[in-house]
């Protein structure tokens, strides 16, 4: 359960063939980027964080929202690599720095599509406990054979859809 919102704000996806070392074969390479808003948007005008200082669960899994889908079966030689960075700490309402709590490592996982449709998808898991609302950077790439991607995402990311626990 998740006591936090969690918005993704996804980059443009780029997806390029590669040719894979030292084996010689052809790979697509697609790199997913965003940002993770866990608590609370940033204020339109000013950017910054609201100063809901507060102690909440976070426990997420949320569907990249410019995932390709995948066939399961074609996907048994695939690589992942997830990085994340910590973007932004709101203040307090008495203007001090917040404190961030702990967030575990994030993580890429492939699920079912939400409304039942053909293949898997990326969906990127965020747990831990924070004091105020955050901005968390992420980059998530992905190599596996191009026959492995059964639909092409989003060109155009509309939103998430979070699977819940």
């Amino acid at each position: 359960m998740t006591d936090a919102d969690v918005h993704l704000v996804a980059q443009p996806r780029l997806d390029t063939i590669v040719t894979g070392f030292p084996a010689d074969v052809r790979r697509l390479r697609t790199d997913y980027a965003g940002i993770a808003w866990i608590g609370d948007r940033p204020d339109q005008e000013s950017g910054q964080l609201g100063p809901d200082y507060r102690k909440r669960e976070v426990e997420s899994r949320l569907f990249l929202p410019d995932t390709h889908w995948y066939d399961l079966d074609a996907l048994d030689d695939v690589e992942v690599q997830v990085s994340a960075g910590l973007l932004q700490v709101a203040t307090t309402a008495m203007r001090t720095q917040g404190l961030v709590g702990a967030l575990a490592e994030p993580v890429v996982e492939f699920f079912e599509h939400p409304e039942g449709e053909p293949g898997v998808g990326l969906c990127l898991g965020l747990r831990g406990t924070i004091f105020s609302n955050l901005g968390l950077s992420y980059r998530v790439t992905v190599l596996c054979r191009p026959e492995a991607v059964l639909r092409p995402g989003e060109t155009e990311p509309a939103g998430t859809t979070d699977v819940g626990e």
